[in-house]
């Protein structure tokens, strides 16, 4: 099953690869991120970390995840699944990323519905897959989604090469 800190670490290659938990610009304009915190879409947890010296931002990012993003679901998956899944729920948000799981898993012949929603058929129907399969699936699912994004908001596209890359890991 799972481990936290493995998935974590796999996930802070793309958010933050040097670990030095600076605060930097981001998206939109005028928002920061500290380790892939934003700013905007997380402005009490970003204030609370940006106060802390950076030398000793680690612990409270790492906590952060956890909880926001982490859960006894994950925790059930295999670590090169749930690392992935972790990953994309960082960088689009959980149910985007719990649904494209289902959809890489029913192209793989599942038959979940795909509705974002983390539940024991997830779990059980992603365990029953081959794992590497299972990744290949998603990988293509998630370079799907982030073209996607950018077919809608042709603003998006200078983030496409980024996207792949970390879809492709």
């Amino acid at each position: 099953m799972a481990d936290f800190d493995t998935d974590y670490a796999f996930m802070m290659a793309n958010e933050d690869r040097a670990g030095l938990h600076a605060i930097v610009p981001d998206a939109p304009p005028g928002a920061y991120a500290i380790s892939g915190i934003n700013s905007a879409a997380w402005p009490a947890e970003f204030d609370a970390i940006a106060t802390i010296p950076q030398n000793q931002r680690g612990p409270a990012v790492e906590a952060f995840y956890q909880e926001h993003f982490w859960n006894v679901w994950e925790s059930q998956l295999s670590d090169t699944v749930a690392e992935r899944v972790l990953d994309m729920a960082v960088n689009a948000g959980p149910g985007i990323a719990v649904r494209l799981l289902q959809q890489a898993i029913n192209n793989l012949g599942g038959a979940l519905v795909v509705d974002g929603a983390w539940g024991p058929a997830t779990v059980a129907a992603a365990n029953a897959c081959d794992q590497t399969a299972l990744v290949g699936a998603y990988r293509i699912v998630r370079q799907a989604y982030y073209q996607a994004v950018v077919d809608h908001n042709p603003a998006s596209g200078p983030y496409l090469p980024g996207w792949e890359a970390r879809a492709t890991e």
